[in-house]
């Protein structure tokens, strides 16, 4: 009896984002994709039909699960808002980690392909930016947080900061990366806590102090 061949397809998966991260999509090609895995182009069409299927199984698991997180932490009313988004960095970072690097293959690419099997990303993207900047406006509404500018403008520079990762991050180990995430969130806080302040010092007006029970 012929046992039938293992499936190839999440080391296919693993070795289109290793090559889309290290040669970008438009230079990548399906024969270098199927030679980290051994295999030939012709083979590789036993998988998908095209390169643009892989890119969108590349970037698709680390965006659900990043969202999925979201929705997770959305609906912990319990904590306060710090506490949610310490939660918020130190999964992005996990997921960064965990999906590397699938997850900075979606930050690089998803943007510029216009295919309609990619538009869902959009709509993923939106998600996410507005349930960062829900979480600050509560914030601000109850008095956690004290900056200048309005919440979304808050909100784009943590978003800002942690996609800017993509340029120097190197996953670590479980407890490394972890203590990044803190580290990263200590920034972000720092200035949540002070910019009102600083930014009235710099206008030239009255400094402001953050107001916490």
């Amino acid at each position: 009896m012929t046992m039938p061949r293992p499936s190839r397809w999440p080391e296919l998966v693993r070795a289109a984002g290793e090559e889309f991260r290290e040669h970008g999509y438009d230079n990548a090609t399906l024969e270098s994709i199927g030679a980290r895995v051994g295999i030939l182009k012709g083979s590789v069409y036993n998988y998908v039909g095209s390169k643009e299927e892989l890119l969108l199984a590349v970037v698709e698991q680390p965006a659900r699960a990043l969202l999925a997180e979201l929705d997770r932490l959305r609906a912990d009313t319990g904590s306060s808002v710090a506490v949610r988004l310490r939660e918020l960095i130190r999964t992005q970072v996990r997921i960064f980690a965990d999906y590397h690097p699938a997850a900075f293959v979606y930050l690089q690419h998803v943007g510029k392909v216009r295919s309609p099997a990619f538009a869902q990303f959009a709509e993923m993207d939106r998600r996410y930016i507005s349930a960062v900047e829900s979480l600050l406006a509560e914030g601000v509404a109850n008095r956690e947080f004290s900056f200048a500018g309005p919440p979304p403008l808050a909100a784009r520079a943590i978003v800002g900061m942690l996609d800017w990762m993509q340029h120097w991050f190197v996953p670590q180990d479980p407890q490394a990366d972890a203590q990044l995430a803190d580290q990263l969130f200590a920034l972000a806080l720092g200035g949540l806590f002070a910019a009102g302040g600083v930014h009235g010092l710099a206008t030239g007006g009255r400094p402001t102090v953050p107001v916490r029970d």
